[in-house]
């Protein structure tokens, strides 16, 4: 199988159910373990599973985007939390997840989807109130020898099988029912297929191995749009779809 590379971009850590540091690079691969090592021994639990995730872009959009998810996430060992102005608020497109220990199963749960929307909340109602918002200092605790648990080389990560099947799968848990009413502007259904609150049926919707959807529209066999959370994903079918086609969806 072909083991996949990263150059330019943005790299996220993640441990047990959350982003813990948020960082940018030239070279990605390296830096991201680099980084990796300087907050491992500030975690207690040194069992706890980790990941990193990729998102390759270029030198002229690197600081935007890192500066938009460490506004978004707030990750535990940034040491401060970037502007408004200068995030600008365009999120890093993951392009590849993986774990960093041999003895993972899979992934840790820091970029499910859920989690990841959870932990953009949580850092929202910290901005919208100062008070709450931590010093962003690291933890000092104290240096534990961790178990000898072997990191997976990044040359060597290839991404689990992945299935259609299991895809639909996912569609099926996460969609909403096709025949029910249809709540909202853009609706990514269980059958597949993407409809407009007024019936229009303008594409179809997948996920890929991280749980990731993108939107495929009528006819087409590559994605058009792709983002890590479903409601984003759907603001941008309908700025597409109202663009395309000159129609506005009803509200």
């Amino acid at each position: 199988m072909r083991s996949r590379f990263f150059g330019s971009g943005v790299y996220l850590i993640g441990c047990a159910g959350k982003v813990v540091y948020i960082g940018q690079s030239v070279e990605i691969d390296k830096r991201s373990f680099e980084s990796l090592g300087a907050i491992y021994h500030q975690v207690s639990d040194t069992s706890l599973p980790w990941s990193i995730a990729y998102a390759p872009c270029s030198a002229d959009e690197r600081d935007e985007r890192e500066s938009a998810a460490i506004r978004s996430l707030a990750p535990e060992f940034n040491t401060s939390i970037p502007s408004e102005t200068k995030s600008q608020m365009r999120m890093p497109d993951i392009a590849g997840v993986a774990p960093i220990f041999i003895d993972q199963q899979k992934p840790c749960g820091a970029f499910d989807p859920d989690n990841m929307a959870a932990q953009m909340r949580a850092a929202a109602a910290m901005e919208a109130d100062p008070d709450q918002r931590p010093t962003w200092k690291p933890k000092k605790t104290r240096r534990v020898t961790p178990p000898r648990r072997r990191p997976v080389p990044v040359n060597e990560y290839i991404p689990a099988p992945w299935a259609k099947v299991d895809s639909d799968e996912i569609v099926r848990q996460r969609g909403t029912p096709i025949d029910g009413e249809l709540p909202f502007r853009i609706n990514l259904c269980t059958d597949g297929s993407v409809v407009t609150r007024d019936g229009d049926v303008i594409g179809t919707w997948q996920v890929d191995a991280d749980g990731f959807p993108s939107f495929y529209p009528e006819g087409a066999t590559e994605p058009l749009l792709f983002h890590p959370f479903m409601p984003v994903l759907c603001d941008d079918i309908a700025e597409w779809y109202e663009r395309e086609s000159g129609e506005t969806i009803s509200t």
